[in-house]
């Protein structure tokens, strides 16, 4: 995901400025676990929690005024204040049990329906004395969709909107120098060699997983050492799910 935002911003510098094209990666066991105990989260959620966003992340845009996307650190204070009044220390009972507020738009939450187990994003208007909830996405890609890859606007706006393309880069066998194949695993893994032969031995073994001007680069590199290896193309909800 870091790979599309660098590449978004290479487009036009001076107009993507504005917005934070950097995410935190990796959160702490901990968090992960303290939500876990709390929440049954979709795996796919899960996964981005714990990959892309460990704590709360600012984001404004176009299309959102002041975006906050709550991360494993901070999801449980994303709640204050709609499912829980931290004031009174009691449960809000307006609230529908089994929404999960993710981010919030100047108080306009976003959530998902743990009843569900899917990522079908819903939103509502602070504000108005009750709550009137709407399918804002579909899924947790299309709520990516319109936040990693924000909308221009005025001269900017085009009907095209920009593609890109993803691929998954597996090294399938030790090929023509297995000492070579175990040093670039060695490398890209940054484990030592007892490790990376374990790696070797357990095919086929993601390398990559990323847009195509990246996954050219780590062909090349098995290209060179003659390793084994599949490339495939694969969809954005097959990028930003896990394994």
């Amino acid at each position: 995901m870091q790979e599309v935002l660098e590449a978004t911003r290479g487009q036009d510098p001076e107009f993507y400025a504005k917005y934070p094209m950097r995410l935190i990666t990796e959160a702490e066991e901990h968090d992960i676990r303290a939500v876990t105990e709390k929440w049954r989260l979709p795996d796919e959620y899960l996964y981005f929690l714990q990959h892309y966003v460990s704590e709360s992340l600012g984001w404004s845009t176009d299309e959102y005024i002041n975006l906050d996307i709550y991360g494993a650190r901070d999801i449980v204070q994303g709640q204050l204040g709609y499912s829980y009044n931290p004031v009174k220390n009691e449960v809000i009972l307006e609230w529908p049990h089994s929404y999960l507020v993710i981010a919030s738009d100047e108080g306009d939450p976003y959530c998902i329906d743990l009843s569900r187990g899917d990522t079908a994003i819903y939103t509502a208007e602070h504000g108005t004395g009750s709550w009137d909830f709407d399918i804002a996405y579909d899924n947790l890609e299309e709520f990516l969709h319109s936040v990693l890859l924000p909308r221009s606007s005025g001269e900017w706006e085009t009907d095209e909107t920009e593609e890109y393309n993803y691929y998954k880069v597996s090294i399938t066998g030790e090929g023509n120098d297995k000492i070579k194949t175990l040093l670039f695993i060695k490398k890209t893994f940054s484990c030592d060699y007892s490790q990376a032969k374990v790696y070797l031995g357990a095919l086929p073994l993601q390398v990559f997983k990323g847009i195509e001007s990246c996954a050219m680069k780590i062909e090349a590199d098995l290209k060179k050492i003659g390793a084994d290896y599949e490339l495939r193309q694969i969809g954005f909800g097959e990028f930003i799910s896990a394994d």
